[in-house]
Protein backbone atom coordinates (compact mmCIF):
# COMPACT_ATOMS: atom_id res chain seq x y z
CA UNK A 1 0.00 0.00 0.00
CA UNK A 2 1.50 3.07 -1.45
CA UNK A 3 1.23 6.02 1.63
CA UNK A 4 0.96 9.54 -0.25
CA UNK A 5 3.53 12.25 0.82
CA UNK A 6 1.08 15.03 2.36
CA UNK A 7 -0.89 12.45 4.11
CA UNK A 8 3.06 10.91 5.12
CA UNK A 9 3.57 14.77 6.19
CA UNK A 10 0.30 15.13 8.37
CA UNK A 11 1.10 12.02 10.27
CA UNK A 12 5.07 13.08 11.96
CA UNK A 13 2.87 15.74 12.71
CA UNK A 14 0.53 14.49 14.64
CA UNK A 15 2.85 12.09 16.04
CA UNK A 16 5.04 15.12 17.22
CA UNK A 17 2.33 17.14 18.77
CA UNK A 18 1.86 14.01 20.71
CA UNK A 19 4.87 13.99 21.58
CA UNK A 20 4.52 17.42 23.26
CA UNK A 21 2.03 16.90 24.68
CA UNK A 22 2.40 14.22 26.55
CA UNK A 23 5.62 15.20 28.04
CA UNK A 24 3.74 18.57 28.90
CA UNK A 25 1.40 16.32 30.89
CA UNK A 26 4.43 14.07 32.49
CA UNK A 27 5.87 17.45 34.13
CA UNK A 28 2.68 18.71 35.30
CA UNK A 29 1.67 15.20 37.35
CA UNK A 30 5.59 15.18 38.78
CA UNK A 31 5.17 19.01 40.00
CA UNK A 32 1.62 18.15 41.10
CA UNK A 33 3.03 15.44 43.14
CA UNK A 34 6.05 17.32 44.74
CA UNK A 35 3.14 20.00 46.27
CA UNK A 36 0.72 17.14 47.23
CA UNK A 37 1.09 14.75 50.13
CA UNK A 38 0.51 11.26 48.03
CA UNK A 39 3.43 9.89 45.98
CA UNK A 40 2.59 8.36 42.24
CA UNK A 41 5.60 6.05 42.15
CA UNK A 42 5.47 6.25 38.39
CA UNK A 43 6.07 9.59 38.21
CA UNK A 44 7.73 10.87 41.68
CA UNK A 45 9.60 8.32 42.98
CA UNK A 46 12.59 5.36 41.54
CA UNK A 47 13.40 1.89 42.69
CA UNK A 48 17.10 1.37 43.74
CA UNK A 49 19.25 -0.67 45.24
CA UNK A 50 18.76 -3.41 47.79
CA UNK A 51 18.23 -3.07 51.95
CA UNK A 52 19.82 -5.82 54.27
CA UNK A 53 18.78 -5.24 57.64
CA UNK A 54 20.62 -7.69 59.83
CA UNK A 55 22.27 -9.89 57.15
CA UNK A 56 18.79 -10.63 55.62
CA UNK A 57 17.69 -9.14 52.96
CA UNK A 58 14.33 -6.51 53.72
CA UNK A 59 11.26 -8.88 53.18
CA UNK A 60 9.17 -6.78 51.31
CA UNK A 61 6.61 -7.01 47.84
CA UNK A 62 7.75 -2.98 47.32
CA UNK A 63 10.90 -2.00 46.75
CA UNK A 64 12.43 0.68 48.62
CA UNK A 65 11.94 3.72 46.23
CA UNK A 66 13.80 6.98 46.00
CA UNK A 67 11.29 9.73 46.46
CA UNK A 68 12.11 13.35 46.59
CA UNK A 69 15.66 12.76 47.20
CA UNK A 70 15.34 10.30 49.81
CA UNK A 71 15.58 6.89 49.73
CA UNK A 72 12.33 5.60 51.67
CA UNK A 73 11.60 1.91 52.21
CA UNK A 74 8.41 0.48 53.44
CA UNK A 75 7.18 0.71 56.91
CA UNK A 76 5.81 -2.60 57.76
CA UNK A 77 8.76 -4.83 56.61
CA UNK A 78 11.08 -2.27 58.00
CA UNK A 79 10.09 -2.44 61.42
CA UNK A 80 9.55 -5.96 62.17
CA UNK A 81 13.37 -6.71 60.16
CA UNK A 82 14.66 -3.90 63.55
CA UNK A 83 12.27 -5.49 66.18
CA UNK A 84 9.86 -2.28 66.21
CA UNK A 85 6.93 -1.79 66.75
CA UNK A 86 4.71 0.67 64.59
CA UNK A 87 1.71 2.72 64.17
CA UNK A 88 0.03 4.80 61.63
CA UNK A 89 -2.02 7.55 63.22
CA UNK A 90 -4.35 8.75 60.03
CA UNK A 91 -6.32 11.35 62.02
CA UNK A 92 -2.96 13.03 63.48
CA UNK A 93 -1.25 11.91 60.17
CA UNK A 94 1.35 10.42 62.64
CA UNK A 95 3.79 7.53 62.41
CA UNK A 96 5.78 6.06 65.15
CA UNK A 97 8.26 3.21 65.89
CA UNK A 98 9.24 2.17 69.14
CA UNK A 99 12.50 0.18 70.18
CA UNK A 100 14.01 1.78 73.03
CA UNK A 101 12.19 4.13 75.58
CA UNK A 102 12.18 7.75 72.74
CA UNK A 103 10.09 6.48 69.78
CA UNK A 104 11.13 7.58 66.41
CA UNK A 105 7.87 10.01 65.39
CA UNK A 106 7.31 11.21 61.44
CA UNK A 107 4.92 13.60 60.22
CA UNK A 108 3.44 14.18 56.51
CA UNK A 109 5.47 16.14 54.48
CA UNK A 110 4.96 19.96 54.95
CA UNK A 111 7.04 22.82 53.33
CA UNK A 112 6.59 24.75 57.05
CA UNK A 113 8.97 22.66 58.40
CA UNK A 114 11.43 20.12 56.05
CA UNK A 115 13.58 19.69 59.13
CA UNK A 116 11.31 16.89 61.05
CA UNK A 117 11.40 13.46 59.67
CA UNK A 118 8.36 12.81 57.24
CA UNK A 119 7.31 9.55 55.73
CA UNK A 120 5.27 9.36 52.20
CA UNK A 121 1.85 7.51 51.19
CA UNK A 122 2.25 5.46 47.55
CA UNK A 123 -0.84 3.63 46.93
CA UNK A 124 -1.69 1.38 49.83
CA UNK A 125 1.94 1.09 51.52
CA UNK A 126 3.93 3.95 53.93
CA UNK A 127 7.23 5.00 53.34
CA UNK A 128 10.30 6.05 55.72
CA UNK A 129 13.43 7.48 55.44
CA UNK A 130 15.29 4.68 55.87
CA UNK A 131 18.38 6.57 56.59
CA UNK A 132 17.21 8.67 59.19
CA UNK A 133 15.20 6.34 60.83
CA UNK A 134 18.02 3.57 60.84
CA UNK A 135 20.59 6.05 62.49
CA UNK A 136 17.68 7.26 64.70
CA UNK A 137 17.41 4.27 66.34
CA UNK A 138 20.97 3.64 66.48
CA UNK A 139 21.44 1.30 63.83
CA UNK A 140 24.66 2.14 61.05
CA UNK A 141 24.24 2.00 57.51
CA UNK A 142 26.71 0.66 54.44
CA UNK A 143 26.50 1.34 51.75
CA UNK A 144 28.19 -2.30 49.58
CA UNK A 145 28.21 -2.55 45.77
CA UNK A 146 24.01 -2.49 44.87
CA UNK A 147 23.13 -3.25 49.15
CA UNK A 148 22.97 -1.22 51.80
CA UNK A 149 23.47 -2.64 55.14
CA UNK A 150 21.56 -1.68 58.44
CA UNK A 151 23.30 -3.23 61.11
CA UNK A 152 23.33 -2.83 65.04
CA UNK A 153 26.29 -0.54 66.55
CA UNK A 154 28.09 -4.49 67.31
CA UNK A 155 29.06 -5.64 64.03
CA UNK A 156 32.00 -6.01 62.01
CA UNK A 157 35.08 -5.66 63.85
CA UNK A 158 34.15 -4.80 67.13
CA UNK A 159 31.31 -7.31 67.03
CA UNK A 160 34.79 -9.83 66.56
CA UNK A 161 36.46 -7.94 70.03
CA UNK A 162 33.48 -7.85 72.08
CA UNK A 163 32.67 -11.38 71.11
CA UNK A 164 35.80 -13.29 70.60
CA UNK A 165 38.59 -10.90 71.74
CA UNK A 166 40.45 -11.87 75.18
CA UNK A 167 38.94 -10.02 78.65
CA UNK A 168 41.05 -7.09 78.02
CA UNK A 169 40.31 -6.42 74.42
CA UNK A 170 36.13 -7.33 75.05
CA UNK A 171 35.82 -5.10 78.15
CA UNK A 172 37.89 -2.26 76.85
CA UNK A 173 35.54 -2.47 73.18
CA UNK A 174 31.94 -2.95 75.11
CA UNK A 175 32.36 0.21 77.33
CA UNK A 176 32.99 2.25 74.37
CA UNK A 177 29.65 2.19 73.26
CA UNK A 178 26.61 4.24 74.20
CA UNK A 179 24.26 2.29 75.80
CA UNK A 180 20.11 2.14 75.03
CA UNK A 181 17.58 1.27 77.08
CA UNK A 182 13.53 0.09 76.55
CA UNK A 183 12.91 2.14 79.93
CA UNK A 184 13.11 5.91 80.28
CA UNK A 185 16.73 6.58 81.97
CA UNK A 186 16.20 7.26 85.71
CA UNK A 187 17.98 11.50 86.10
CA UNK A 188 21.24 11.04 87.68
CA UNK A 189 21.77 13.62 90.21
CA UNK A 190 25.50 14.99 90.87
CA UNK A 191 27.20 16.63 93.59
CA UNK A 192 27.70 20.30 93.71
CA UNK A 193 31.61 19.48 93.55
CA UNK A 194 33.92 19.17 90.73
CA UNK A 195 34.86 15.87 91.95
CA UNK A 196 34.56 13.25 89.07
CA UNK A 197 34.26 9.28 89.14
CA UNK A 198 33.25 6.64 87.31
CA UNK A 199 32.76 3.26 88.28
CA UNK A 200 32.78 -0.22 85.76
CA UNK A 201 32.26 -3.60 87.51
CA UNK A 202 32.13 -7.05 85.40
CA UNK A 203 31.30 -10.22 86.61
CA UNK A 204 34.81 -12.79 86.87
CA UNK A 205 35.39 -13.93 83.54
CA UNK A 206 32.59 -12.04 81.47
CA UNK A 207 33.17 -9.28 79.13
CA UNK A 208 29.42 -9.06 77.70
CA UNK A 209 27.88 -7.22 80.88
CA UNK A 210 28.94 -4.59 83.37
CA UNK A 211 28.06 -2.64 85.91
CA UNK A 212 28.36 1.05 86.33
CA UNK A 213 27.31 4.06 88.43
CA UNK A 214 26.98 7.52 87.20
CA UNK A 215 25.84 9.87 89.98
CA UNK A 216 23.59 8.00 92.14
CA UNK A 217 22.31 5.75 89.40
CA UNK A 218 23.14 2.38 89.14
CA UNK A 219 22.78 0.61 85.59
CA UNK A 220 23.24 -3.20 84.19
CA UNK A 221 24.70 -3.13 80.78
CA UNK A 222 24.10 -6.09 78.22
CA UNK A 223 24.89 -7.14 75.29
CA UNK A 224 21.32 -7.55 73.51
CA UNK A 225 20.25 -7.97 69.79
CA UNK A 226 23.42 -6.38 68.63
CA UNK A 227 23.12 -3.60 71.35
CA UNK A 228 24.64 -2.21 74.75
CA UNK A 229 21.44 -2.41 76.43
CA UNK A 230 20.61 -0.94 79.65
CA UNK A 231 18.58 -3.41 81.36
CA UNK A 232 18.19 -2.70 84.95
CA UNK A 233 18.90 0.86 87.12
CA UNK A 234 18.13 1.60 90.61
CA UNK A 235 19.25 4.86 92.81
CA UNK A 236 22.44 3.60 94.96
CA UNK A 237 21.86 6.56 97.62
CA UNK A 238 21.24 10.16 97.22
CA UNK A 239 23.71 12.25 98.86
CA UNK A 240 23.76 15.04 96.94
CA UNK A 241 21.14 17.00 98.78
CA UNK A 242 24.11 17.16 101.59
CA UNK A 243 26.99 17.96 102.09
CA UNK A 244 29.41 15.36 100.07
CA UNK A 245 31.74 13.23 101.52
CA UNK A 246 34.17 10.97 100.42
CA UNK A 247 32.73 8.37 102.75
CA UNK A 248 29.48 7.49 100.66
CA UNK A 249 29.30 4.06 99.07
CA UNK A 250 27.25 3.64 95.99
CA UNK A 251 27.38 0.07 96.18
CA UNK A 252 26.14 -1.04 99.65
CA UNK A 253 22.38 -0.51 98.73
CA UNK A 254 22.54 -2.38 95.70
CA UNK A 255 24.55 -5.06 96.75
CA UNK A 256 21.76 -5.49 99.28
CA UNK A 257 19.22 -5.20 96.80
CA UNK A 258 17.53 -1.97 98.33
CA UNK A 259 18.14 0.45 95.62
CA UNK A 260 15.17 2.90 95.30
CA UNK A 261 13.24 3.17 92.57
CA UNK A 262 14.35 -0.05 90.94
CA UNK A 263 13.09 -1.15 87.26
CA UNK A 264 14.42 -4.24 85.34
CA UNK A 265 15.06 -7.50 87.28
CA UNK A 266 17.65 -7.77 89.86
CA UNK A 267 20.53 -9.18 89.15
CA UNK A 268 21.58 -12.48 91.16
CA UNK A 269 25.43 -12.41 91.61
CA UNK A 270 26.59 -15.65 91.36
CA UNK A 271 30.21 -14.51 90.99
CA UNK A 272 32.70 -11.79 92.12
CA UNK A 273 32.43 -8.49 90.53
CA UNK A 274 35.83 -7.31 89.05
CA UNK A 275 35.86 -3.32 89.27
CA UNK A 276 36.96 -0.29 87.89
CA UNK A 277 37.11 3.05 89.87
CA UNK A 278 38.27 6.49 89.35
CA UNK A 279 37.98 9.07 91.07
CA UNK A 280 39.40 12.64 91.72
CA UNK A 281 39.61 16.01 90.57
CA UNK A 282 40.68 16.80 86.34
CA UNK A 283 44.43 15.48 85.92
CA UNK A 284 44.61 14.77 89.53
CA UNK A 285 43.01 11.49 89.75
CA UNK A 286 43.27 7.70 90.78
CA UNK A 287 41.92 4.85 89.64
CA UNK A 288 41.19 2.00 91.95
CA UNK A 289 41.45 -1.96 90.98
CA UNK A 290 40.06 -4.45 92.81
CA UNK A 291 37.05 -7.11 92.55
CA UNK A 292 33.92 -7.69 95.33
CA UNK A 293 33.30 -11.03 96.45
CA UNK A 294 30.09 -13.37 96.38
CA UNK A 295 29.37 -12.44 99.93
CA UNK A 296 30.34 -8.36 99.56
CA UNK A 297 33.65 -8.00 100.70
CA UNK A 298 35.95 -5.84 98.84
CA UNK A 299 39.13 -7.01 97.78
CA UNK A 300 41.55 -4.07 97.02
CA UNK A 301 44.29 -5.24 94.30
CA UNK A 302 46.40 -1.82 93.05
CA UNK A 303 46.18 1.74 92.52
CA UNK A 304 47.23 4.10 89.51
CA UNK A 305 47.52 7.58 88.80
CA UNK A 306 47.81 9.87 92.26
CA UNK A 307 47.19 7.64 94.81
CA UNK A 308 45.77 9.75 98.04
CA UNK A 309 45.97 6.67 100.38
CA UNK A 310 49.60 5.40 100.36
CA UNK A 311 48.69 2.29 98.80
CA UNK A 312 50.91 0.83 96.59
CA UNK A 313 50.99 1.41 93.19
CA UNK A 314 52.92 -2.07 91.65
CA UNK A 315 50.25 -4.17 90.00
CA UNK A 316 50.77 -2.82 86.43
CA UNK A 317 49.42 -6.00 84.74
CA UNK A 318 45.72 -5.25 86.22
CA UNK A 319 45.80 -1.44 86.20
CA UNK A 320 46.45 -1.29 82.66
CA UNK A 321 44.30 -4.57 81.59
CA UNK A 322 41.55 -4.19 83.96
CA UNK A 323 41.59 -7.88 84.12
CA UNK A 324 42.56 -9.67 87.56
CA UNK A 325 45.85 -12.05 87.16
CA UNK A 326 43.92 -15.74 87.41
CA UNK A 327 41.29 -13.95 85.13
CA UNK A 328 40.32 -16.37 82.37
CA UNK A 329 37.17 -15.45 79.69
CA UNK A 330 33.90 -17.83 79.86
CA UNK A 331 31.53 -16.46 78.28
CA UNK A 332 32.76 -15.87 74.76
CA UNK A 333 31.88 -19.44 73.43
CA UNK A 334 28.20 -19.76 75.18
CA UNK A 335 27.01 -16.17 73.84
CA UNK A 336 28.27 -17.52 70.01
CA UNK A 337 26.42 -20.35 70.30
Amino acid sequence: MKLKRGRFQRLLAALFTLSLLLTAMQQGIVEAAGQGDTVTPSTQSTQVTNVVVNGQPLNAKTKPMLINGKLMVPLKPFAEAVGATYQWDVKKKLVTLKKWAEPVQLKERSRKNEQRLTYEVSGKEVYIPLRDVSVDLGYTLEKTNAQIQVQPPIHGAIKKQIYEGDLVTARDAFIRLSGYSVHPYIEAHFPNTELLSSVYMFPQGEALRYFTVNGDVLSLVEVKDGFPLVTYQGYVGAPFGKEFTMEYDPLELFLKNKAKNQWGAYPKLNKPLVYEFTTGWGDSSTTYYGRITIDHKEELLGTAGDPVTGLPTDTKQIMKAFKLPWESRTDAQQALE
